[in-house]
């Protein structure tokens, strides 16, 4: 491999990133190679695994490609690392708190004190916290479920639920992700649980880790299948670049 370029096999085992993602990327117009090899060929420069950190940076904040595309244009490096400090931050100051709650436990044993009841419902909630959301992120959940209401928040449940239904029949059929309705599809999900959290981006990427980690069926009380989930993040990996 030649200093400061990479055939798309090789940039593809450098970073993990599959070459049919790196393709894809090629194809929509948001990583184009920017380099000839002396036969002519495309490879990839630094300046290229510089733009193709900040799309996988931002991906990871659940921006669709179709936005990551319209951000690079006035963002820099130095602003998607910023944002990625945030996102760490928070998941920091949860890890902190339940550190604390812990400590403060075991200091208990030490001195042969069984520990009271409220210390360890306290510490099973930092814990709670931690593994998902941050504490500012679970009040703002209960902030907007307060602001829809039992009925508001039903609705709207029942309107995830006819999204996911028409996710796994898409899935039954083996449609190819990338069609132009399950894109269509998928931006509707993303509007949609947007909503329910307040259109916080990283309360988002947080709700989706809990699916990942609980289980997409438990997680979602049966609103999403194992298959359908697995369905949806393959869409959503395509970045459905239609209409914001």
């Amino acid at each position: 491999m030649n200093e400061g370029s990479w055939k798309i096999g090789e940039l593809a085992t450098a970073t993990g990133v599959t070459v049919r993602t790196l393709r894809y990327f090629h194809q929509i117009g948001l990583l184009c190679p920017a380099g000839r090899s002396s036969a002519g060929h495309r490879v990839y420069t630094d300046g290229d695994v510089r733009r193709l950190y900040q799309i996988l940076a931002l991906r990871e904040l659940r921006l669709p490609l179709s936005e990551i595309a319209r951000s690079l244009d006035g963002a820099d490096l130095q602003e998607t690392i910023q944002r990625q400090i945030e996102q760490a931050g928070h998941r920091l100051a949860a890890q902190h708190a339940l550190l604390h709650r812990l400590s403060t436990v075991a200091e208990g044993l030490r001195q042969a004190r069984q520990p009271s009841i409220d210390q360890l419902m306290k510490t099973m909630e930092a814990m709670m916290q931690a593994r998902h959301f941050t504490p500012d992120q679970l009040a703002q959940f209960e902030g907007r479920h307060r602001e829809l209401g039992q009925e508001g928040l039903a609705h709207r449940l029942r309107g995830l639920e006819q999204l996911a239904a028409q996710a796994g029949t898409h899935a039954g059929r083996g449609t190819d992700p990338a069609d132009p309705a399950v894109q269509e599809l998928a931006r509707r999900w993303t509007e949609a649980v947007l909503e329910l959290v307040g259109g916080d981006r990283t309360a988002l990427s947080a709700l989706y880790d809990k699916i990942d980690a609980k289980g997409a069926e438990a997680a979602t009380k049966g609103i999403l299948t194992s298959a359908t989930w697995s369905y949806l993040k393959r869409a959503f990996a395509t970045g459905y670049p239609g209409p914001a």
